[in-house]
């Protein structure tokens, strides 16, 4: 797994907005949950969700 080194550059709620609609293209073809899927795609934007829980 990659690390995110730099502080990514946008808002909780810009990231929280993000989250919110890649689950309209996020299709369950295997075990994966979408948060993973997430994680995996988008590291920046779930860093900021994940400091801010």
């Amino acid at each position: 797994m990659k690390r995110v080194s730099e502080e990514p550059k946008i808002s909780l709620q810009e990231a929280e907005k993000h989250y919110e609609q890649s689950g309209e293209n996020y299709i369950i073809d295997s075990g994966e949950s979408h948060l993973a899927y997430y994680r995996d795609k988008y590291p920046k934007h779930y860093q900021m969700l994940l400091n801010n829980v």
